[in-house]
């Protein structure tokens, strides 16, 4: 699996990537549930941000599908 730098990394890239080449995509980043704790005591966890990662990548897929 990823180290979770990896993961934020690649999170940014694709969120990068969708506000350049589809920014039509943006509203529903905001509907992805993310699973990532808010509260600061918690810490984030590696599975949340694969999920959430995987989700944008899903996001793309979708909508390079249908377009």
């Amino acid at each position: 699996m990823e180290s979770q730098d990896e993961l934020n990394e690649n999170i940014r890239l694709i969120t990068i990537k969708i506000q350049k080449e589809n920014p039509e995509l943006i509203k529903y980043i905001n509907e992805i549930p993310r699973g990532i704790p808010l509260k600061k005591e918690e810490k984030l966890n590696k599975e949340a941000l694969k999920d959430y990662l995987d989700s944008l990548n899903n996001i793309l897929k979708t909508y390079a599908k249908e377009h």
